[in-house]
């Protein structure tokens, strides 16, 4: 997995390339066909949250995910 850019403090000290490497792995997953992101690290999900903007992507805890696939409910864009 590539760093979201939120690690060691990026997000705090530099914003802006926090923000353009987020952008970059959620371009990388939408260029999959992904339309779910889902991280175990509650900084990377905003930062790629932030990365997302208005992007067709939907940005997740990997608790969400497993919730949602234990309730037979399935994860979509909505």
């Amino acid at each position: 997995a590539w760093c979201c850019g939120a690690g060691g403090g990026v997000k705090s000290a530099f914003p802006d390339l926090a923000l353009w490497t987020a952008g970059q792995r959620v371009d990388e997953a939408l260029s999959t066909g992904a339309t779910v992101l889902s991280s175990a690290c509650p900084f990377c999900k905003r930062n790629l949250s932030d990365g997302a903007g208005n992007r067709n992507v939907r940005v997740t805890d990997i608790v969400e995910l497993v919730a949602q696939a234990m309730s037979g409910r399935r994860m979509g864009l909505t």
